[in-house]
């Protein structure tokens, strides 16, 4: 099962659903899709969703579930994936098309993508590659983590300049 979900954020998120819309009815897409839609004004045709906040534990069950996990690029969402031993496909919100106030979901997804830490895709022609090619991905991912502690200290810099609240 693929599991789509969206965090709290305020604003819709049409082109996310568009294209798992799209992926589905052209075959890029085999596996069931439950998706957590927020207040997107698209209402997906070929799978199942809801418009509501998720309660934390119904959140934390469908990312077990899931052999794959699509986010937007949001802080919480994707160290909830990371924290549970998910590698998510990230799919940042664009400010310049509405979807957020700036372009900080994009900053923290290029960011972990450095990392080896989740996939990223950028567009939606990218998002159908990177879901159909998971199984490959994620392993060749997880092969370049040797488990090293290399990178976790670049990574909690970063975490601690744009999230202050972390000591």
């Amino acid at each position: 099962m693929i599991f789509v979900m969206v965090g709290t954020e305020k604003f819709p998120f049409d082109r996310l659903f568009k294209a798992i819309d799209n992926g589905i009815k052209t075959g890029r897409i085999k596996q069931k899709v439950f998706a957590q839609t927020g207040p997107s004004a698209y209402i997906p045709l070929s799978f199942d969703y809801t418009t509501e906040l998720l309660p934390f534990d119904e959140l934390v069950e469908f990312i077990q579930r899931s052999d794959i996990v699509v986010a937007h690029a949001g802080v919480g969402s994707t160290l909830l994936c990371l924290s549970m031993g998910k590698i998510p496909i990230l799919f940042p919100r664009y400010g310049r098309l509405g979807e957020h106030f700036d372009d900080h979901q994009v900053e923290l997804a290029r960011q972990m993508e450095r990392e080896s830490k989740v996939l990223c895709a950028y567009n939606e022609e990218d998002l159908l590659y990177k879901i159909s090619s998971y199984k490959d991905l994620a392993s060749q991912l997880k092969k370049s983590d040797s488990g090293s502690n290399s990178n976790k200290k670049d990574l909690i810099d970063y975490l601690r300049k744009i999230i202050p609240i972390i000591p």
